[in-house]
């Protein structure tokens, strides 16, 4: 689950589809509302161009396992959130438990806790905090795909490259480039019907405006609602809908033949009015109330606000070009959860009334990247690229426990305050990289690199309220440093199918824990990095024509010093323990018979497990599974388009998903929770008219109530667990135009 009640008191924080999809470069124009059926299957048919390694490189020809899904298939199968497409990329897994809170699993890479293992990009930008003390672990952006060029998915650790966090590998948006070369512009409206709740609607809209031969301005704007489908007794209907809003502007000038700035604004809001939760029997997992109902005695909104400002610099000296990327990002988040089920009991026995507790919670992000690199041209027998790396985060957590009438949910003024804490912490990181590929013979490349990283962490932790014992004030410091690397072989059996290993190193940093003086001293006052070494083997393919192409990799990837969110003595820490593997088979494969038809294949199998058992305070053993990982995981689809006049063309999908079980967060009384397997079936529809584009479309058309997370305590009051569901059957049209 994404949120925890069990730190109070505790001095820490609450840490609380892709086929092979060829995709265009960074400097494409818009996805296009309204392009042809042929249109896509002509462009799905072009060379994939993507910056994996920093530099514009044929998908083929880079030597690990990535997956590319094009703005043209977002749009085509009108995804709308994170869940709607990273699920369907082998071995990659989405945890959510409302809007904005989520958390991104890659090889399963996961076991709870607050800090991500998997490293999130926006261009050149990193966004999100890289430490344990920040939720960076679930609050994974989830941005609005209307302005997306591509999404590139890097699995297996990209420390040499990316740095802190990308344990598990990397999520990289790139946005569409201002296009000097022609006005163009996009617009679309939609509605959505969810079965067992509401109705949503959105608007977007596009424009690319030259300035001159070289320079444009882009501006993208776009607003959702969200249909709620989660009803509360208590509370009402469709207690968890909701609303995201907000756009991008963008920048590009050419000022000289040998200077591009591309400089960009970034804002997004989310506004999510309750949880996708469902209460459940604990033996059973099946609904205690309705089929989608849980009983809560308040309001549970998330309100989210990303800002990220980036300025790009590319300077070409001839056999040099330098890249200065600097950015600034920003998180700002306001929630409130129910712990009636934890604190309702505690404060019931006290004062002798019926009584709730609920928390009030804010986390403020503010990140500022600067990242300098030096990159050789592509004519050498050496192909290099080395650089430098810095970037300052200054992060706040603030909860407020109150107690709330038991009956009523209503808020007692005179409980306010009940534990407040305020955990202000700092990070900084410097770091220096280079990566090199060799070219050893027409055949044969070797690939490596290396990373060397510092970082130093503050926090303080201030705390007051009766059930606190009163005020208090707690600092702590920590600084650790790691080497990460790569090593890559790659060896091409003819121009269109190369074959590829790699053993490659990621971390997560280590932090400070800030606690009492007079904690006991099993209480750890720092916590350290953990890290990952990937060992993989893969084969890409494709034949000429683009008729089929196929990828395939094994991998087997060693976990160690794992950090664990944990409850130590009374007290909530951050600490390691314990070890795990994660060792599995993905499978990519992609068919264009013709112009008009497109099919897809993927699917991963995943065996993630702990390798030795962590302390007995968390409740893993040896060999138990990793939460939230599928073993089997896949999805298969196909596009079809048609003319039908010579100005009308018509236009077809169909894809089904499968999601093999999983097991829940691991605890240490009752055990990890099994959860099953659940398909998803989507469909879409419609015909393009010229400039036009009207389409129909269905998610879920099986109406699966899948599970994606479990909270065995909480919230309820009854004994219930927490589920998580995946979003019920939904119908759809969509109107749009480009020009």
């Amino acid at each position: 689950m994404m949120r925890s009640v069990s730190l109070w008191l505790a001095g820490g924080c609450f840490a609380g589809f892709a086929a092979p999809a060829w995709a265009q470069s960074s400097d494409a124009a818009a996805p296009t509302v309204g392009q042809s059926a042929a249109d896509q299957a002509n462009s799905d048919q072009t060379e994939i161009i993507i910056t994996a390694q920093k530099r514009s490189e044929r998908l083929l020809d880079v030597p690990q396992s990535v997956s590319v899904i094009s703005g043209e298939r977002l749009e085509s199968q009108h995804a709308q959130r994170l869940s709607d497409y990273l699920t369907r990329i082998p071995s990659a897994n989405v945890v959510e438990s409302q809007a904005g809170q989520s958390r991104i699993v890659l090889r399963g890479i996961n076991t709870g806790g607050v800090g991500a293992t998997v490293a999130t990009y926006i261009d050149e930008a990193p966004f999100g905090s890289a430490t344990s003390l920040a939720n960076g672990g679930v609050l994974a952006p989830d941005l609005d795909p209307f302005d997306l060029a591509r999404v590139e998915v890097l699995r297996g650790p990209q420390g040499t490259l990316y740095g802190a966090n990308s344990l598990g590998g990397l999520i990289k948006y790139v946005t569409v480039a201002p296009d000097p070369g022609a006005i163009a512009g996009a617009a679309e409206l939609g509605v959505e019907n969810v079965s067992h709740g509401g109705t949503g609607w959105w608007g977007r809209a596009a424009a690319n405006v030259p300035l001159t031969s070289e320079a444009a301005f882009r501006a993208t704007a776009f607003y959702r609602r969200d249909a709620g489908y989660i009803d509360d007794p208590l509370l009402g209907d469709d207690v968890n809908d909701g609303k995201t809003y907000g756009g991008r502007l963008a920048f590009y000038a050419r000022p000289t033949p040998n200077l591009r700035v591309r400089a960009s604004v970034l804002l997004e809001n989310i506004r999510s009015n309750g949880t996708n939760i469902v209460d459940v029997n604990p033996v059973t997992l099946r609904p205690t109330l309705g089929e989608l109902e849980h009983s809560r005695l308040v309001d549970e909104p998330n309100n989210i606000d990303y800002r990220l400002y980036n300025t790009t610099l590319d300077y070409d000296f001839g056999p040099v070009a330098l890249v200065s990327a600097t950015s600034f990002g920003t998180l700002d988040q306001d929630e409130t959860f129910d712990a009636s089920g934890v604190y309702g009991p505690i404060l019931t026995h006290v004062l002798g009334m019926p009584l709730g507790g609920a928390v009030d919670q804010g986390m403020t992000q503010r990140r500022f990247t600067q990242e300098v690199r030096l990159a050789s041209d592509q004519r050498g027998a050496v192909e290099w690229t080395f650089g430098g790396f810095y970037t300052h985060e200054k992060n706040r957590l603030a909860q407020n426990l109150y107690g709330i009438d038991g009956a009523t949910g209503a808020r007692i003024a005179p409980l306010d305050g009940l534990v407040v804490v305020d955990l202000p912490s700092r990070y900084k990181e410097i770091a220096g990289f280079a990566n090199a590929t060799w070219h050893l013979s027409p055949r044969f490349d070797l690939t490596g690199g290396g990373r060397y990283s510092h970082n130093s962490q503050s926090v303080e932790q201030h705390t007051s309220g009766p059930l606190a014992g009163g005020a208090s004030t707690f600092a702590a410091n920590s600084s650790d440093n790691v080497f990460t690397y790569s090593v890559a072989p790659s060896f091409k059996l003819n121009a269109n199918t190369r074959i590829y290993a790699r053993v490659a190193k990621g971390y997560r940093p280590g932090g400070p824990n800030a606690v009492s003086p007079l904690a006991p001293a099993g209480v750890p006052r720092q916590f350290g990095p953990d890290t990952t070494t990937n060992y993989e083997v893969g084969v890409k393919t494709q034949t000429d024509d683009h008729l089929l192409t196929a990828e395939a990799s094994a991998f087997l990837v060693d976990w160690k010093d794992i950090q664990l969110l944990a409850q130590i003595a009374g007290f909530g820490v951050n600490t390691n323990g314990g070890s795990a593997r994660s060792k599995g088979i993905e499978l990519t494969l992609g068919l264009n018979p013709s112009r008009e038809l497109s099919i897809y294949a993927n699917g991963a199998y995943v065996d993630a497990y702990l390798t030795t058992n962590t302390p007995a305070f968390v409740g893993g053993l040896s060999g138990d599974r990793l939460p939230y990982n599928p073993k089997w995981q896949s999805t298969i689809g196909a596009e079809y388009g048609h003319p039908l006049s010579a100005t009308v063309t018509g236009h077809a999908g169909i894809s089904w998903h499968y999601t093999g079980s999983r097991r829940g967060d691991f605890a240490p009384i009752v055990g990890q929770a099994r959860l099953s397997s659940f398909d998803q079936l989507d469909a879409h529809a419609g015909v393009d008219v010229g400039r036009f584009r009207v389409d129909a479309f269905a998610h879920n058309l099986t109406d699966a109530h899948g599970i994606v997370s479990l909270a065995t305590f909480g919230a309820p009051r009854d004994g219930s667990f927490a589920a998580s569901v995946i979003r019920p059957r939904s119908f759809g049209l969509t109107a749009g135009i480009r020009y």
